[in-house]
């Protein structure tokens, strides 16, 4: 084990995931960090950050840390790469649910941002400065169609009242692809960074399902 935390303490890119399971009959959490060498598995009562910590990975990473968004991962001074896959999903269902017209066409554009990394990777090639430039403006003019479809309330929450005027699904997903632009592209800006975490993932199924 300690090996393995040194290895992925090492690694420029590490997929970190958890999932809820049973010990002796009390809800625990599984906390997962790996490359595509090391896998390193954690058991804990606690799903945040007091868990992190005592796994003993995350607070002396300094390489990019792939995951779903969880806000106790955001805490650790390292850089951070999104899974597209479950904002993918999020997407779809707005699309499905509310009709809104950006969300299908971040949907297409991060489809299309893959295609393009996918392609850089197997042909062994360094991406083209302008092909990335004119993918972020593309990202930035769908989401500013994104505010057009959801504006700002023309009634702000008064101070001291609750749920006045709370924000829809769409504009909190919506905040999320602004504030995070950074995190959501970093795999189009570092081809080391995988598109989605899906090694975590892999690396956690099998546990869920033999429980």
């Amino acid at each position: 084990e300690s090996i393995i935390r040194e290895e992925l303490l090492a690694s420029p890119v590490v997929n970190f995931d958890e999932t809820g399971m049973k010990i002796e009959g009390k809800r625990h959490w599984l906390h997962v960090a790996s490359n595509d060498k090391y896998t390193c598995y954690f058991a804990h009562p606690k799903r945040g950050s007091e868990a992190m910590g005592a796994m003993g990975i995350l607070p002396g990473f300094k390489g990019i840390a792939v995951h779903d968004g969880w806000k106790s991962y955001n805490g650790y001074e390292c850089d951070h790469a999104l899974c597209n896959a479950h904002l993918q999903r999020e997407l779809t269902g707005i699309e499905e649910n509310y009709k809104q017209q950006w969300a299908k066409e971040m949907n297409e554009l991060l489809i299309e941002m893959k295609k393009y990394t996918d392609e850089c990777k197997e042909q062994v090639k360094d991406w083209d400065f302008e092909q990335i430039k004119a993918l972020e403006e593309m990202f930035d003019a769908v989401f500013m169609k994104g505010i057009e479809e959801n504006p700002p309330s023309l009634n702000p929450q008064k101070k001291g009242t609750r749920g006045a005027n709370p924000k829809t699904k769409a504009r909190n997903l919506l905040d999320r692809f602004i504030g995070h632009k950074e995190q959501i592209l970093r795999f189009l800006n570092d081809l080391r960074v995988p598109f989605e975490n899906t090694q975590a993932e892999r690396d956690i199924r099998m546990m869920k399902l033999q429980q």
